[in-house]
């Protein structure tokens, strides 16, 4: 009788450290995921249709709230794309999604705004922050979407499923890139 209450008393006190230590990783997991954030801004050279470089510009910023979404918008302004009206592609995101891996952030989110009215879906880019300065050593992917018809929507939390070199990514021109509170290893 006496060794069923002590094994009974020893189950119960390892539930009870057991759920402790639980929580404690879970809080401490959370609060290290609301730092999570990534912002940035700079230019990459691309070459247009008529072999001319032109500068592609960028800028993005977004982080994790405290109940784990996501808000955050991006800027894309490519001059080496035109559209059917012959004007310079630009892009608005509505970022949604961020997985941060060490120094990469992968977005997704949703065309907010474009001028063109075929590439209206999911979008997801990564990021790659790579130490100060950031001029020719952090990276930047281009801009990948769900799938070019413009009748489906894309899921942008899609992004939580990226693995590092998913996407490639090449050295931005100027600007810098900032990637924080990464705690997924890579």
């Amino acid at each position: 009788m006496k060794t069923s209450v002590k094994r009974a008393a020893a189950s119960a006190v390892m539930a009870v450290a057991a759920a402790v230590g639980l929580m404690s990783y879970a809080a401490g997991s959370a609060a290290q995921n609301t730092a999570e954030g990534a912002s940035g801004q700079g230019t990459l050279l691309v070459q247009n249709a008529s072999g001319d470089f032109v500068r592609r510009q960028f800028s993005f910023s977004a982080h994790r709230n405290a109940d784990g979404t996501v808000r955050g918008n991006a800027v894309l302004h490519n001059p080496a794309f035109e559209t059917a009206k012959n004007q310079r592609y630009q892009l608005q995101i509505d970022i949604q999604c961020m997985k941060v891996i060490g120094n990469v952030a992968f977005f997704g989110g949703t065309t907010k705004r474009t001028n063109d009215p075929g590439l209206v879906d999911a979008v997801y880019f990564s990021v790659q922050d790579n130490g100060e300065p950031g001029r020719d050593r952090d990276l930047i992917s281009r801009a990948f979407f769900f799938d070019e018809d413009p009748n489906t929507t894309g899921d942008s939390q899609l992004c939580q499923g990226n693995q590092l070199g998913d996407f490639p990514m090449e050295p931005i021109e100027s600007g810098n890139i900032q990637v924080r509170g990464g705690t997924t290893a890579p």
